[in-house]
């Protein structure tokens, strides 16, 4: 054994504690080292003269007067109002509830940073879907909205439903004077059966009522021809040019 872990076990080993194998290694360091011999000697006489110290007795009246303490202090809380039951029960579940509070609370931010987090991609697939539900909705069509129309079946682009409601919007013309003619160009989806929805504005009109119409329009009927019959593909986006132009009746 070294000179400290001899030294370390000094108290044990006057106590009667160690184990008899590292007992006998104290030991034999003992015998071999004056060093740790003398502070062996130190250590011991130090503990003898612990144990030949007197016990200390309390004081005579100590366990009276602890008593006294006690019995006034029991006179106290009983003078002192108990408060109703309510508020009793909030002191109860005060500590109790306020860790759950406080979780529950920083649960509800989180939940709603990650709800508006994900909210444009809710907004991508309900589009999807609504997409999806459209190009089901392809051969329950009623194909009498488009007969008649004449229609130009070698262009790639997509042709204009002519019984539709944007037809007859845009072949209507303006006799409220110049200053209700009005323009607008704007990009729509058109899906396979001919429906279109209004994707942006690339000039807006002056008048916000024009605008207005052509969603009206898009909602009312299917705007261009199915692309069974128009030789395109199923989904994609046009833009789209609106002009109302002012006609002055005169008499000849």
């Amino acid at each position: 054994m070294t000179c400290e872990e001899t030294q370390k076990s000094f108290s044990p080993y006057l106590d009667g504690r160690l184990a008899r194998s590292l007992r006998a290694g104290v030991d034999a360091h003992l015998e071999v080292c004056p060093v740790c011999r003398g502070e062996f000697a130190r250590t011991r006489s130090v503990v003898r003269a612990l144990a030949n110290l007197e016990r200390p007795a309390a004081p005579a009246g100590l366990a009276a007067s602890i008593n006294e303490l006690l019995l006034i202090e029991r006179a106290a809380r009983r003078q002192q109002p108990s408060g109703s039951f309510a508020a009793r029960a909030l002191r109860w579940l005060e500590p109790r509830l306020m860790p759950y509070t406080v979780g529950a609370f920083a649960s509800l931010i989180l939940f709603i940073g990650v709800v508006n987090g994900l909210r444009p991609q809710f907004r991508v697939l309900r589009e999807l879907t609504i997409a999806a539900r459209i190009a089901a909705d392809d051969d329950s069509l009623d194909k009498s909205l488009f007969e008649g129309g004449g229609y130009d079946v070698t262009k790639p682009v997509p042709t204009i439903n002519p019984n539709g409601a944007l037809a007859a919007l845009i072949q209507a013309p303006s006799r409220g004077g110049d200053d209700d003619a009005d323009d607008m160009v704007i990009y729509a989806d058109v899906f396979s059966n001919g429906s279109a929805s209004l994707a942006g504005v690339v000039q807006p009109p002056r008048n916000p009522r024009l605008l207005d119409d052509v969603q009206e329009a898009f909602r009312r009927t299917p705007a261009f021809v199915p692309a069974s019959l128009d030789r395109r593909p199923p989904t994609l986006r046009v833009v789209i040019s609106v002009s109302k132009v002012s006609i002055h009746e005169r008499s000849f």
